[in-house]
C-alpha cells in the first residue's frame, strides 16, 4: 500500500471516528474538504479494505470480537487503536484517533508487557520499544488479537 493511500485510510478511520459519515459522497465532501481530493471509487475501495460497517446508519469500524474484555487498560487498547506496524526490528508503531495515543500508552506502561521496553506517545501515534525481533512479533500478536485488525 502507497503511504499516501495508508494516510487517507487512517484519515477516514480519524473522520468516523469523530462525526457520522453516512454516504460515500459525504466521505469524498468531508476527505476534500480535508485536502484529500478522492473519486467515489477510491473512497469505495478504502471502505472495503478498512472493512467499514454501517450502524445506525453511519460507517463505523467493525464492531469488536473481544467486546467481553474486562480490563480496562486492555479495553482501551481495543477501542482505540486504529493500526499496528513494525519498523525495523525492535520498534511498534500504534495509529490512534487525535488525542488519543497518550492514554493508550498509559494504558500499554500499566498492562507492563514484559516485552516492551519503553512507550512514545505523540498525538495519535505511539512507538513501542522492544526488546527484539522476537519481541515486536509477540507485542504486534498481542495488540492485534485485542483489536482484531487486519493492518
Amino acid at each position: 500500500m502507497t503511504g499516501d493511500r495508508r494516510k487517507r485510510q487512517l484519515k477516514i478511520l480519524e473522520l468516523i471516528s469523530t462525526r457520522a459519515i453516512r454516504t460515500q459522497e459525504e466521505l469524498a465532501e468531508t476527505l476534500a474538504a480535508e485536502g484529500w481530493p478522492v473519486t467515489q471509487s477510491s473512497v469505495s475501495r478504502d471502505i472495503a479494505a478498512l472493512h467499514l460497517v454501517k450502524m445506525g446508519g453511519a460507517y463505523q469500524r467493525p464492531a469488536r470480537a473481544m467486546a467481553s474484555v474486562e480490563n480496562p487498560d486492555e479495553r482501551r487498547i481495543a477501542d482505540t487503536v486504529l493500526t499496528v506496524e513494525t519498523a525495523g526490528e525492535a520498534l511498534v508503531v500504534l495509529h490512534t484517533p487525535p488525542g488519543e495515543a497518550n492514554r493508550v500508552a498509559v494504558a500499554i506502561d500499566r498492562l507492563a508487557w514484559p516485552d516492551v521496553v519503553g512507550t512514545l506517545a505523540g498525538d495519535d501515534t505511539i512507538f513501542l520499544a522492544v526488546r527484539n525481533r522476537a519481541a515486536q512479533t509477540a507485542v504486534v500478536r498481542q495488540v492485534r488479537k485485542l483489536t482484531q485488525t487486519k493492518s
